[in-house]
């Protein structure tokens, strides 16, 4: 099975669906990451907090922690990628190149502007495929008026370890986003949504649609 995963900045798929893409790999699945930005990004006073290059080489080694090899990375504004023809061609031209069975990408009523652009980019660019699935916002993206409703659960007991493992090697967010309290965060959630399912860990998703075959060795 092919699965491709599209997300606005180095880091948001390692805390939102870094478990599950970590089993994908490990059960001989090939994974793709499409990042829309070199996520480096100033202050509101106009300091530069995180450079584009360490940005993109602190990703590219949590990805790898994942087991992920194949990694693309364009160059849209970290802060403000739009819900425009371009940013819709871009992911076009990726998906029409790797022909994914299963993609991943933000929940459409995330609370950043950027998150938001690429979620519906990537369901207009996904208008002919299949099996899509919005994987979850933490806060502060998860604080919306519209509520993530968790519909597909994956069990990642075996790679919750490979996930923390990853965001730590976001160095430069570490500190922004709370330091342990960041990492303590991520976990706990991953074990709220494990105990919904009678497990120790899990990711939820939100299915925007998905194909099942029935067929003899059918399993997501």
């Amino acid at each position: 099975m092919k699965i491709l995963a599209v997300g606005a900045h180095l880091d948001d798929i390692e805390i939102a669906c870094g478990g599950t893409l970590a089993k994908a790999v490990a059960a001989g699945h090939q994974v793709k990451v499409l990042i829309m930005s070199k996520s480096g990004y100033t202050n509101k006073e106009g300091k530069v907090q995180r450079a584009d290059d360490v940005a993109v080489q602190e990703g590219t080694n949590a990805l790898h922690v994942l087991g992920i090899q194949d990694i693309e990375i364009l160059d849209f504004p970290t802060k403000d990628i739009p819900f425009e023809s371009d940013v819709v061609n871009a992911i076009d031209v990726c998906m029409s190149a790797y022909d994914p069975d299963v993609i991943f990408t933000h929940h459409p009523f995330d609370t950043h502007q950027a998150h938001v652009g690429v979620s519906n980019a990537t369901i207009a660019a996904a208008r002919r495929r299949n099996t899509v699935f919005f994987y979850e916002p933490i806060t502060p993206s998860g604080r919306s008026y519209v509520a993530f409703r968790p519909q597909l659960y994956v069990d990642i007991e075996e790679t919750i370890d490979r996930k923390i493992a990853s965001l730590r090697e976001h160095r430069s967010e570490y500190n922004k986003f709370g330091a342990e309290n960041w990492i303590a965060g991520v976990h706990s959630r991953c074990g709220f949504r494990g105990y919904e399912i009678g497990k120790k860990y899990a990711e939820a998703f939100e299915v925007l649609r998905l194909e099942a075959s029935f067929s003899m060795n059918f399993e997501l």
